[in-house]
């Protein structure tokens, strides 16, 4: 499957985009936790204190937002799939981080 990432994401991970050919990774769900393993400072964009995936990080899966289908983010990948990752969205005067701390003070 191919791995695509834009703006802030791709800075991180260090390339605009990756192949992955691992049987295993077969679910959105799975392919979040092989990033975040082998490239451990995604885990500050993608995932939040509890480990769950941002719900400001835009994600899509073959042009579709995997958590609007009916399995979220355990939407399954193909060999054929293509997983977007773009930086969190912010808006107005409130910017992510303000959002983030706000967020991780009430947990």
């Amino acid at each position: 499957m191919k791995i695509q990432f834009y703006a802030n994401m791709r800075t991180t991970v260090g390339m605009p985009s990756l192949e992955i050919n691992d049987a295993k990774v077969n679910s959105f769900r799975k392919l979040l936790a092989l990033l975040v393993e082998q490239y451990p400072e995604t885990a500050f964009h993608l995932l939040d204190a509890r480990g769950e995936l941002r719900p400001d990080v835009p994600v899509y899966v073959d042009g579709r937002n995997p958590r609007l289908t009916p399995l979220g983010i355990d939407t399954p990948l193909d060999s054929d799939s293509v997983a977007s990752f773009f930086s969190p969205i912010s808006s107005g005067k409130m910017n992510v981080e303000v959002l983030r701390d706000e967020e991780e003070n009430t947990l």
